[in-house]
């Protein structure tokens, strides 16, 4: 059970920190969009649907891809340097 607990809170914190690095890149992007001034103005922003669709998919997957598969190189990081050396 308490292993259940600690592998469900690694995948919550390996989450937060990929959506928070994705948030902050996020924010510098729109942070240079905002101050670029009155140089181009009536600029404005039209959304594709199908692409956000597309790229909201792409998020999910590479997530989940990156969930999974940071635990399993993980726990062999941890077995070559420390397992194998004893």
């Amino acid at each position: 059970m308490k292993r259940m607990k600690m592998k469900t809170t690694n995948i919550l914190v390996e989450l937060f920190d990929a959506m928070f690095i994705m948030i902050l890149c996020f924010g510098t992007l729109l942070s240079a969009m905002l101050m670029k001034g009155n140089t181009m103005a009536g600029m404005t922003y039209h959304i594709n649907f199908i692409t956000f669709g597309v790229m909201v998919l792409s998020l999910l997957i590479y997530l989940s891809l990156m969930v999974i598969h940071s635990e399993k190189g993980l726990k062999k990081m941890i077995k070559i340097l420390y397992v194998e050396h004893k």
